[in-house]
């Protein structure tokens, strides 16, 4: 095996202790308190080992956001973009199969990992937290949204630059999720779905030309 892909495993293998312990301590005793002595003691690693690979505590937590992205995004990746053109034809229809399983999914997973999200919009580092996240986000929807573009089997034309979409796309996802979080999430993940698509949809389908008898049934 070459020496640089042993390399790049443990690599890995350190940064998910290291992620792991972070996550572990959140559950035990929130997230301010904890200190990098107490998530490298948690991983079993050295202090040293753990400033190879991050600056701080806050690093740390949003290199595991990335990773639930990335994840995300793999998974959401399988879609076929005939999944999304219910909802972009009709964004005020308010039945369950309208609802754009994608962002359904994100909406979702915000739920079910609430004490992760509301330590990465809420905590004292928050605006710079959320410049970063934001930027994962968008370079995420932009690879999504090239890839649908090359190999999605219904024809997508974007009449504006993708990566503007991505930004403006990831920019009211996050307003919106900001905002549940500031309704104590009293509202389910279909309901966020279906305000968002409300909110998003009807600009989104003038910039998007999608070649499909699909979207005229």
């Amino acid at each position: 095996m070459p020496k640089k892909t042993k390399t790049d495993r443990r690599v890995q293998r350190t940064r998910r202790a290291l992620r792991g312990a972070l996550l572990e301590l959140i559950k035990e005793k929130g997230y301010d308190s904890i200190s990098v002595e107490e998530i490298t003691q948690h991983a079993n690693l050295g202090r040293a080992t753990f400033y190879l690979h991050y600056k701080d505590k806050e690093d740390l937590l949003v290199d595991e956001f990335n990773e639930i992205v990335n994840e995300r995004a793999r998974t959401i990746s399988d879609i076929p973009f005939s999944a999304w053109l219910p909802a972009l034809e009709n964004p005020d229809h308010t039945t369950e199969n309208k609802l754009a399983p994608p962002l359904l999914m994100a909406f979702q997973h915000v739920a079910n990992h609430a004490d992760l999200y509301r330590i990465l919009l809420k905590n004292e580092k928050s605006d710079r937290t959320l410049e970063r996240i934001r930027k994962i986000i968008s370079e995420s929807i932009a690879e999504f949204m090239q890839k649908k573009l090359e190999n999605d089997p219904i024809p997508i034309l974007f009449e504006v630059p993708i990566d503007l979409l991505a930004a403006y796309f990831s920019g009211g996802l996050l307003s919106c999720v900001d905002w549940w979080f500031e309704q104590e999430l009293s509202y389910s993940p279909e309901e966020m779905t279906r305000m968002f698509q409300r909110l998003f949809f009807p600009g989104a389908r003038k910039i998007l030309d999608v070649s499909n008898s699909e979207t005229s049934s």
